[in-house]
């Protein structure tokens, strides 16, 4: 079982642009993405930001997901029908073992943001992250890692999705 950040990230770093969409990654990404499905399958536990969560609500119709979702937030957000969704406050450490265990064995993927991902890095919980970089530039926007820290990672493996978007799998160097 790992915890894995999982995202898409322009070339500049950026995850989302100035006004938290993720339009620019349906622009310009990987016109096959079926490597996501193959990576939601190894996934028994969620964690989502406040402002991930918001998106999935603006342009989804249905939870796509099965497994249970920790979203961290401070505000109070509508759930999904028929979803296991999850609204916790607090710090991540403080959550991560409940995560583990209804996980059963499986991933836990920090689906989004940048800061959560830092938050679960900090507190040495990250093992991976699967950087999907596709070749575009946002010059602004939510930062892919919002950490100032001394942070070094390893690169483990690197996968190439088409013409327009590279995956890098980097393990967290303890």
């Amino acid at each position: 079982m790992k915890t894995i950040y999982f995202t898409a990230a322009s070339l500049d770093g950026y995850i989302a642009d100035p006004n938290d969409s993720l339009e620019w990654l349906f622009k310009n990404g990987p016109t096959d993405i079926s490597f996501i499905d193959t990576f939601v399958n190894t996934v028994g536990a969620l964690a989502m930001g406040t402002s991930t969560y918001k998106w999935m609500q603006q342009h989804a119709d249905e939870w796509p997901y099965k497994v249970p979702c920790f979203v961290f937030t401070h505000q109070n957000l509508k759930p999904f029908p028929n979803a296991d969704i999850r609204f916790v406050q607090g710090d991540v450490a403080s959550h991560h073992k409940e995560m583990q265990k209804l996980a059963n064995g499986k991933n836990i993927w920090v689906v989004g943001g940048g800061d959560l991902a830092g938050q679960f890095y900090d507190h040495g919980l990250l093992n991976e992250m699967h950087i999907q970089t596709v070749a575009v530039f946002l010059n602004a926007g939510k930062k892919l890692f919002a950490r100032q820290t001394d942070t070094a990672f390893k690169i483990k493996e690197i996968r190439q999705h088409g013409d327009t978007c590279v995956e890098v799998i980097y393990s967290v160097i303890p």
